[in-house]
């Protein structure tokens, strides 16, 4: 259970944010996945849409799903993810939903990163370790830990 709240938490912190659209047109786009392994009848989708321009993050958008008949790994999942999301209950522009069905367990966060509170997040998130320099989100660190954790991007023409 503890590798469950991990690996979600790593997600969950790492992957998220969101922007306001008038900027939209200037930041180019990237779409990253990562394959995850899980108990055998159970299938986990994770997706990263990130906006950025320069080498900053604006915004990110995470969808992870996980798919099994098995209720009482969707419980577990569930709890994971209400778990974390409950951190960032009202901080503006960090945007957590989750979603359950008959036989699957969303989790959709959009993070305004040009919006958020950096001081806050960071409060917490932690300082150490963080892929926040200088108050900005930075892209090559996202990358370089991603990749570590088997994330491909491809860059997307929107």
């Amino acid at each position: 259970m503890k590798k469950v709240y991990l690996f979600i938490l790593f997600f969950l912190l790492v992957f998220v944010c969101g922007c306001d659209n008038s900027s939209n047109s200037n930041m180019l786009h990237k779409k990253c996945t990562r394959s995850a392994t899980a108990t055998k009848g159970t299938e986990v989708s994770l997706n990263y849409d990130i906006y950025y321009t320069g080498d900053v993050i604006n915004k990110l958008i995470s969808m992870e799903k996980v798919t099994t008949s098995n209720s009482s790994q969707l419980d577990i999942y569930e709890d994971a993810y209400k778990n974390i999301h409950v951190n960032y209950d009202g901080l503006d522009y960090y945007d957590t939903k989750v979603v359950r069905d008959e036989n699957s367990v969303t989790s959709s966060i959009i993070i305004n990163y040009d919006k958020v509170d950096i001081k806050k997040l960071l409060e917490i998130e932690g300082e150490e370790d963080n892929i926040i320099e200088n108050g900005k989100v930075k892209l090559d660190k996202w990358l370089d830990l991603a990749k570590n954790f088997g994330t491909k991007c491809e860059d997307v023409e929107d």
